[in-house]
């Protein structure tokens, strides 16, 4: 089974990433995968120069990767290849060389696919994220090595909570089971678009046979239609297929910040800080006092943020 992933967007001036840059956690695999291909997009291109990046299953470029080179002047661009990504192992994305000035206000985008992706979970936040928060500075390989390993942790734990995945991407052939009603559920939301879809192996038309309006993509829904008017779909086991997009362009900045308060305060828990500020609820005068630390921000916290997206249907 195939699955598509987004890379870290990169907002405003590129000009600067004269790499290698230091590399951006992408995703957490926690089966064996195979990355196949990756694109990339300049939200505004310009002549000028090249733009070269990798996704590589080592940090510091080490390991096997794919690299993308945006021609001068170009918007986007795809290699395919074939990559193992062994269980418990992860994608690093890499800037490797801008060329030019020209590219200050070129963004950067994209996404990766992979098979056999039932074990991928996207990173609901980001190394830089979690150092500029606890005020950590430098870089220490062993040190981000752990904060990297509880940012996978915690946005498993999170994902795994609400039931879906969070970040864009594509579903391929899912199967959908019909009572006969007009409306059958797909199981991720929101949809951004279906590419493919079939009732008992016949292909169905968009705004013909069925339609996706604003309201059914947000919860999931989509409706069989005749023309100008609503009809039942066929009743049965998996008998609607569909391939579709689903999910945000970018993780909701709301879980950005909990996935990042939750890191932070695992990390300030370890030995590896030297120090534990960040829950603490109660400190004695005493400077040989003992501290007391909340240990309800995932109940108080945490949940109430993912509630919204928690997924509410079977």
């Amino acid at each position: 089974m195939g699955d598509r992933g987004a890379t870290p967007p990169i907002g405003g001036a590129l000009d600067g990433f004269t790499g290698p840059v230091i590399p951006l956690q992408v995703a957490y695999f926690a089966e064996s995968n195979r990355l196949t291909a990756v694109s990339l997009r300049l939200n505004d291109p310009a002549s000028g120069g090249t733009v070269v990046v990798e996704l590589n299953t080592a940090s510091d470029g080490s390991g096997s990767g794919i690299t993308v080179t945006i021609a001068d002047g170009d918007r986007w661009a795809r290699v395919t290849g074939s990559v193992d990504i062994a269980a418990g192992g992860a994608l690093h994305q890499r800037i490797t060389s801008v060329g030019g000035t020209a590219y200050t206000a070129g963004g950067l985008s994209g996404e990766y696919e992979v098979e056999r992706s039932s074990g991928v979970t996207t990173l609901l936040s980001t190394l830089a994220l979690v150092k500029l928060d606890a005020n950590i500075s430098g870089t220490d390989a062993d040190r981000d090595s752990v904060i990297n390993t509880m940012i996978a942790g915690v946005s498993k734990r999170m994902q795994d909570y609400m039931d879906r995945p969070i970040v864009q991407t594509t579903a391929t052939d899912e199967k959908l089971d019909s009572d006969g009603d007009v409306v059958v559920q797909t199981r991720h939301y929101p949809i951004i678009s279906v590419s493919a879809l079939t009732e008992n192996a016949v292909a169905l038309v968009e705004d013909t046979d069925f339609e996706l309006n604003e309201e059914d993509l947000a919860r999931g829904q989509i409706v069989r239609i005749s023309g100008d008017y609503l009809r039942a779909w066929a009743r049965g086991r998996r008998i609607v297929k569909l391939t579709y997009v689903h999910g945000y362009a970018a993780v909701p900045d709301s879980l950005v910040t909990a996935a990042t308060d939750l890191v932070v305060l695992k990390y300030f828990e370890t030995v590896q800080s030297g120090k534990a500020w960040r829950g603490l609820s109660g400190k004695g005068v005493d400077p040989g006092a003992t501290g007391t630390y909340d240990k309800d921000i995932w109940t108080r916290e945490t949940v109430p943020t993912m509630a919204p997206y928690r997924r509410m249907v079977a």
